[in-house]
């Protein structure tokens, strides 16, 4: 079974990220088999292999992508006349949420969030300008956690951020920066002293991380030792809601749903419509 696999993953006209994560999921397919031959599976066992992930509470992202992935293993095998038809063709994941699982911050709580952090001390400036990228800008931990200095520039006469999220091998897509982003980074790089493009913008702290990458874990502790320290740490708030919130500050600004589809990089407007929505909803409860 390690053998196909990895043919496959071979063969697969895919980038090095979507591939790896195929493998990932592969190998969870082939423990479940046993040892047992795929090319002797029916419908009905994909059923049940579908059955024993919903048993691990996967996310119903992560189900869709270990689903698809089986799919298309039995593509490959079909293509090779290993089997006569892909017993996995009608197993699909569960649909996706129509309302996001993680709350937004309100006008008010952005503010208090912000407002926390002393932004006169070098680690204070530091998150506060990472924060901004976060909460003004939409920016993901991982965009944060890939973007130097260099990436920084100017196109169409407005400072933009060009971003590698996750599953992207290069950065082909940018993000306006708000005034107020670009007026605090320019800050935090000023007490820096950065000058080489290819720094990471957003530099770890301590002994050992100073002057590294920040990693994705530093982000996600500073960000909920913020929440709690502004006193709006509650269900439903995580690091993730600073995007949910720039995306409903940004309709609330007056933006189009292709604006707000560019800032978070949407690959359908039908992603970019739930916050629409949503904004609607929390209008309403005003």
């Amino acid at each position: 079974m390690e053998e196909l696999i990895n043919k496959f993953i071979q063969e697969l006209p895919r980038r090095e990220t979507t591939k790896e994560t195929y493998l990932k999921a592969l190998r969870e397919f082939a423990k479940w088999l046993k040892g047992g031959s795929p090319e002797e599976l029916t419908t009905n066992d994909i059923i049940q292999y579908k059955d024993f992930l919903l048993s691990k509470n996967l996310s119903p992202t992560s189900l869709s992508t270990y689903l698809t992935s089986v799919r298309r293993l039995y593509d490959y095998l079909f293509s090779k006349g290993l089997v006569t038809e892909n017993p996995a063709k009608r197993v699909r994941g569960s649909s996706r949420p129509k309302r996001h699982l993680r709350a937004p911050l309100t006008i008010d709580e952005m503010k208090a969030l912000l407002n926390v952090i002393d932004s006169s001390s070098p680690v204070g400036l530091r998150d506060t300008a990472m924060i901004n990228l976060m909460v003004r800008c939409g920016l993901s931990e991982i965009e944060i956690v890939r973007a130097n200095i260099g990436d920084i520039k100017v196109k169409g006469g407005k400072q933009v951020i060009f971003v590698q999220g996750k599953s992207k091998d290069k950065k082909d897509e940018y993000v306006k920066l708000t005034p107020e982003t670009q007026e605090v980074i320019e800050r935090y790089l000023e007490y820096r002293g950065a000058t080489r493009e290819d720094e990471p913008l957003i530099w770890g702290v301590g002994n050992r991380a100073k002057g590294e990458r920040v990693t994705t874990r530093a982000i996600r502790e500073r960000v909920n030792y913020y929440l709690k320290f502004a006193g709006i740490k509650r269900k439903g708030i995580t690091p993730y809601s600073l995007r949910h919130t720039a995306a409903l500050l940004a309709i609330e600004g007056g933006a189009a749903i292709s604006e707000v589809k560019k800032m978070l990089r949407h690959k359908t407007v039908d992603s970019t419509l739930v916050y629409f929505e949503e904004a609607k909803e929390l209008k309403k409860k005003r």
